[in-house]
């Protein structure tokens, strides 16, 4: 996620979470803090996903790098097929981590 829409986003939490210190507020203190913990798991869920996708497209840069270095050998396609498994299912993993949270 972008670092700014997250530091707004909890900064405005802050806010809120000092105005239902007040007395006439206390009634908010319990959804503030189901609010910020939601986006916690947000933010996790987010960051874990960009990190299996960045570690993903680190997979596909050697499998493209060792596909260039076997340029003139033949390689089966079982081979190949094995080599990207792992990454689709990485991506795919990802996606539907993140896709929870829509």
């Amino acid at each position: 996620m972008n670092a700014l829409i997250l530091s707004a986003v909890h900064h405005q939490l802050a806010q809120l979470q000092q105005l239902a210190d007040t007395p006439e507020h206390a009634a908010l203190r319990e959804p503030l803090s189901q609010l910020a913990s939601l986006c916690r798991r947000i933010e996790h869920t987010v960051s874990a996903g960009v990190s299996r996708l960045t570690r993903t497209g680190d997979g596909l840069q050697g499998l493209v790098e060792l596909l260039d270095c076997a340029e003139n050998q033949p390689l089966p396609a079982q081979r190949l097929a094995g080599l990207l498994a792992p990454l689709q299912q990485q991506v795919i993993d990802a996606s539907a981590d993140i896709g929870q949270l829509l």
